[in-house]
């Protein structure tokens, strides 16, 4: 694994860190669901709550991953990895 991720690179990845990719797709899933069954209960047509609840999840799957994406990782006590330069931790620390 990277950096990138919150592991060094000799480092096994926590199982927290190994189940994150399914916390978001259960999210969605149970969005994209809930959106589908509100669909089918006020409209009753099952293909129109499919493809609501497939868009549904499609949009919560794409905007979780930008927003995770715009998310700072931290470090185990809980400071960013990197400073707004761009710079190394460590390298901040020094100076």
């Amino acid at each position: 694994m990277s950096d990138h991720d919150g592991t060094r690179p000799g480092e096994q990845p926590t199982r927290r860190q190994k189940l994150k990719p399914f916390e978001y797709l259960a999210f969605a899933g149970v969005a994209g669901g809930f959106t589908a069954l509100v669909v089918l209960l006020s409209i009753r047509d099952l293909v129109l709550a499919l493809v609501f609840g497939g868009v549904a999840f499609i949009v919560t799957v794409l905007v979780t991953a930008t927003l995770m994406l715009a998310v700072q990782p931290r470090d185990r006590d809980g400071r960013a990895q990197h400073d707004p330069e761009g710079r190394d931790r460590t390298d901040a620390s020094d100076s």
